[in-house]
């Protein structure tokens, strides 16, 4: 009877150390479908106001998973370039800054380094001056969006899920 009662008491703590609440089953960090899915709605209300207010065009931009160093681990990452820019770094950043701030996101701004970064739960924005222009304006601007978290779940999915196209939101 002893030895039942404590077969059912280890087969307990078993069960409660692999249970899905635990912190250690890392079921903290997002799956990739659930992440694609929640930045890709982001970008989707995000980016046409974003763009309206840089006033420049945006050349490329796909967002697709990328495995670091081959251990499981993925990022989910947009990158684009934003040229023909009508105003100075100072009016980009401030409009990038207020648009952002709009959609939830919490902003830091260095004008220094004409770079502003952006938070908003699993998802970071970055916007950063990629080729100065002249002492009144700016030729472009390099636009990024990615994963603030770590995503180690769905393996499958991640090497298999086609790019995004973030163009397609600004029809």
């Amino acid at each position: 009877m002893t030895r039942i009662l404590l077969v059912v008491l280890l087969m307990a703590f078993a069960a409660a150390c692999t249970s899905p609440g635990s912190t250690d089953s890392g079921d903290d960090m997002p799956d990739a479908k659930t992440f694609k899915k929640e930045m890709d709605a982001e970008a989707a209300s995000l980016l046409p106001d974003l763009m309206t207010a840089f006033g420049g065009q945006l050349n490329g931009m796909q967002a697709t998973f990328h495995e670091r160093g081959g251990f499981g681990i993925w990022d989910y990452t947009a990158k684009g370039t934003v040229y023909a820019l009508p105003g100075t770094d100072d009016q980009a950043l401030a409009a990038g800054s207020r648009v952002l701030e709009d959609h939830g996101f919490t902003v830091e701004t260095d004008k220094e380094k004409v770079r502003l970064r952006a938070s908003k739960g699993n998802i970071s924005v970055l916007v950063d001056s990629a080729f100065p222009g002249d002492d009144k304006g700016v030729a472009s601007l390099n636009l990024s969006m990615s994963s603030a978290a770590t995503i180690s779940e769905g393996d499958d999915f991640a090497e298999s899920a086609p790019a995004e196209d973030y163009l397609d939101y600004l029809k």
